[in-house]
């Protein structure tokens, strides 16, 4: 199991309430923008340690994550915003089945 700070977990949740405001479809799409490139920084990193053996399959898992987001932002681009939260459920379930959250004493 991967662990994901308690600040990305905030920002994932924060994402879920402002969702289906319309009112808040710039900020919700440039929140989805930073949370792709984060993603790709790590699937990056992932695929780069691809040579040692892919541990736990890492970058296909990463890959998934990814194109969950990215699917979630352009259901939001397309002003789907039923389709982009339910996206963003699917992702949210996904963090908590295959992620638990950094410990207290960091």
């Amino acid at each position: 199991m991967l662990m994901v700070s308690r600040e990305a977990m905030r920002s994932v949740m924060s994402l879920r309430e402002k969702i289906a405001d319309p009112e808040k479809k710039a900020q919700c799409i440039a929140d989805l923008e930073s949370m792709i490139r984060i993603k790709e920084s790590h699937l990056a990193r992932a695929e780069w340690g691809s040579c040692c053996g892919n541990t736990c399959n890492l970058a296909s898992q990463i890959d998934g994550e990814l194109r969950m987001l990215q699917d979630t932002l352009e259901g939001l681009m397309r002003a789907d915003f039923i389709e982009a939260a339910s996206l963003l459920e699917e992702y949210i379930a996904l963090l908590q089945k295959n992620y638990r959250p950094e410990p207290d004493h960091w």
